[in-house]
């Protein structure tokens, strides 16, 4: 399985099992942890009842029981105290040749055969000058082939592949430089003899202490036989106790019934470290006369232990600073949970573990057995071996079918039951020839009908939310105004009335010339811009007020009854969506009798039909399952109906002509009553009299431009506001009733 890019620390102490799983960011820098597991083992491995193959494998299979390890990259640890360290500083030499010197070295210095260890190593700081590697320290790290097998054998009973096999102080080493040291410097910019501040970590386990000094280039440890167990047996053997409430008093000093007791019989262990420490730190500060240390910090559970950091930062008279965070290490599901961050300080080993995993470590030596990586690259390799000979086994059968079928086809008098390949051929493409047909057939009926599923689709296409258009043209079909004689003809049979018999001029009929429609994402510019237009087309004009004083008609009697609350009421459609119709028309409506009625020109459309449009209350909606179909056009989301161009009337020649029973193109003439033909200026004289030939009239005509806002409405939408509008009504009716009563009564 090829390996992922997350990395498993995983540290096996002597009192817990340690894991961490850490991927890279897509920065390819920032580190982000995102699972982790902390398992404690009944028993301190270290204990003389205790089993730790046994304590060891149950917790690594409790550990897979809750992660699943499978393609990630593995990296353990094994104790400081298993392995060997060694640095030296080699001579200026090419750096080609710094291998050579290095196998020398490990010779000289490790005191074991070569064959029963295993080593590695890695150069730290030194810079090359004129071709030669200077100021450079080289360390050696070794441990023997034995304990390296043994340390792998509990993951190889799990069945964990392991990648990794490093130091637990070397791991650390990494967090240091990684998180603790706030800039590496730049080797090449290092003076030797006034080298950087270095920092003591104290990574105080539970048997052992790591003690490790460095200024991110060079590298020095010990490993101080002291740790927290120390602490737990002085406790057991000085106050009486099991190793099990000792562990507890140590853990909770502060809240013991006696802690001054308790701090003093921890006093001599205390004393110990201390020695140990000053002691390790004067054999290093004796060796590297201008080296000097700025800090210690502490890592470990152990380093939790109450008025250890006080103790050490009095007697070495040195700060002594406690992690309490990676200030680099991200991802919230992991570091910000409770037991991560009460553990923070055990999981430095696995933190640096992940970093040496991903290549952001500053040591990457690896002290897994060079047998185990090659028999893993073989194993990964077997897959692809097999896949490689069965595709040379399958080309192989291909080129033999291949060679076969051209065989066949070069030799058509090949014969097989009794019918030769020329014939089934020629079958073949006979057939082949007949299927490309109805393919093409096919094809080209599918192209059709996908026309006409696209027609379909932009008749019946509703709105979001569902208002359909055809609903809407079926409801503005209904405001305009129906005449009463030809409504009677047409109930008659009588498809066509003879206009010498009815005048086009005394016909209440309006006629339609276009209709469009623009889509606006906020109604509220359009109904600010109309809504002016709209009040005003309500007001009585000049015109009809000299038609008005020629009759000998009154002011209040000149004044339309038309209801223009529902718009009003819808306020200024703030941010609301929808549609503005317009509707271009004319009317002939303009005869003297019609203008002694003061019912002609604007004043007509404002009666008909933008009247309907605000006061009708039976609009009927087509297919509406709604057994009260009726409904007003504010009900539909129709509002602000207004005129919003006019013109003057016009005088024009309309010829009637009975005959006609579709559009001619020369003569512009059509059939039915709703649409005489209107004779153009601009014909041929010759097709001029051929369409004056029939009977014409001299009418007036009047243009009009109709706007009006369309908010497509569901039909949940429609009957929701048709009750709230039908329950005000009642209102207003009764509050007027109500009105008259009192004004009765006060009378």
């Amino acid at each position: 399985m090829a390996k992922s890019n997350a990395v498993w620390g995983i540290d096996l102490g002597q009192c817990a099992l340690k894991a961490l799983r850490c991927t890279l960011d897509s920065d390819g820098q920032t580190i982000i942890a995102d699972k982790y597991d902390y398992i404690e083992y009944p028993k301190i491995l270290g204990q003389p009842e205790a089993d730790p193959e046994e304590l060891i494998q149950e917790a690594l299979v409790e550990f897979l029981s809750r992660n699943n390890v499978a393609g990630d990259k593995v990296a353990i640890s094994v104790s400081g105290q298993a392995g060997l360290s060694r640095f030296f500083k080699p001579p200026p030499v090419e750096p080609s040749k710094l291998p050579e010197i290095v196998k020398y070295e490990v010779k000289q210095q490790i005191p074991f055969p070569i064959e029963d260890v295993i080593w590695d190593w890695q150069q730290l700081g030194g810079a090359v000058v004129e071709g030669r590697t200077q100021d450079a320290e080289v360390g050696l790290f070794a441990m023997k082939r034995d304990a390296v097998f043994r340390a792998l054998k509990p993951f190889d009973h799990a069945e964990i592949g392991v990648d990794i096999v490093q130091l637990s102080p070397l791991s650390i080493f990494n967090v240091v430089c990684h998180d603790v040291l706030d800039q590496l410097p730049d080797p090449e910019d290092i003076d030797p003899e006034n080298p950087p501040e270095s920092t003591v970590v104290m990574s105080i386990g539970t048997d052992t202490t790591d003690l490790i000094v460095t200024n991110g280039l060079r590298l020095w440890m010990r490993n101080i036989p002291i740790g927290g167990n120390h602490f737990t047996r002085h406790l057991s053997r000085e106050l009486k106790l099991t190793q099990t409430k000792a562990e507890q008093l140590k853990r909770n000093a502060r809240q013991s019934e006696n802690p001054k007791e308790v701090f003093k019989a921890m006093r001599p262990v205390f004393n110990d470290l201390v020695n140990e420490v000053q002691r390790s730190l004067q054999f290093f500060l004796r060796n590297e006369k201008t080296a000097s240390i700025s800090e210690i910090v502490m890592l470990g559970n152990a380093a939790k232990l109450p008025g250890l950091r006080q103790y050490l930062n009095k007697q070495l008279e040195m700060d002594v600073a406690k992690i309490s965070e990676y200030s680099k290490l991200k991802g919230s599901d992991v570091v910000a949970q409770p037991s991560f961050s009460s553990n923070v300080l055990s999981f430095a080993t696995c933190y640096g573990l992940c970093l040496q995993g991903l290549k952001q470590g500053t040591i990457n030596t690896n002290l897994l057995p060079r047998e185990i990586e090659v028999e893993r690259i073989v194993r990964a390799k077997k897959p692809w071996v097999l896949a490689s000979v069965a595709m040379l086994t399958l080309g192989l059968v291909l080129s033999f079918f291949f060679q076969t079928v051209a065989w066949w086809k070069v030799n058509p008098e090949f014969e097989l039951e009794g019918r030769k390949w020329k014939e089934s051929m020629s079958q073949v493409k006979s057939q082949k020839s007949k299927s490309d047909q109805f393919v093409t057939t096919d094809s080209e009926l599918k192209a059709t009908q996908d026309k006409l599923d696209l027609i379909s689709q932009e008749l019946v296409s509703a709105s979001e939310d569902k208002g359909g258009w055809i609903e809407v043209y079926s409801a503005l079909y209904q405001a305009f105004p129906e005449d009463p004689t030809i409504k009677e003809s047409l109930e008659a049979g009588i498809q066509t009335v003879d206009p010498r018999e009815y005048k086009f001029e005394d016909r209440k009929e309006i006629y339609i010339d276009h209709i469009e429609s623009v889509f606006h994402e906020d109604l509220s510019t359009w109904v600010s811009t109309i809504k002016p237009v709209f009040d005003k087309q309500f007001a009585v004009s000049e015109e009809v007020l000299v038609a008005a004083q020629e009759a000998g008609v009154t002011t209040d009697d000149v004044e339309l009854d038309v209801d223009s609350e529902d718009s009003e009421a819808e306020g200024g459609l703030s941010d609301t969506p929808g549609w503005v119709i317009e509707i271009r028309g004319h009317h002939f409506h303009n005869s003297r009798k019609s203008m002694a009625e003061l019912n002609f020109g604007k004043r007509f459309v404002v009666s008909t039909l933008i009247n309907n449009l605000l006061t009708k209350a039976d609009v009927k909606l087509p297919a509406n399952d709604d057994p009260d179909r009726m409904f007003k056009y504010s009900d539909l989301g129709i509002l602000y109906p207004t005129i919003t161009r006019t013109s003057p009337l016009t005088s024009k020649m309309v010829v009637y002509d009975p005959t006609a029973s579709a559009i001619d193109t020369k003569t512009r003439r059509t059939t039915g009553n709703r649409q005489p033909i209107v004779a153009s200026k601009k014909t041929d004289p010759e097709e001029e009299k051929d369409v004056t030939a029939e009977a014409s009239f001299k009418v007036k005509e009047y243009n009009f431009v109709v706007q009006m806002a369309w908010v497509p409405r569901s039909p949940e939408d429609r009957l929701l506001a048709r009750e709230e509008r039908r329950k005000a009504e009642a209102e207003a009716a009764q509050a007027a009733i109500d009105a008259e009563t009192q004004e009765t009564d006060a009378e």
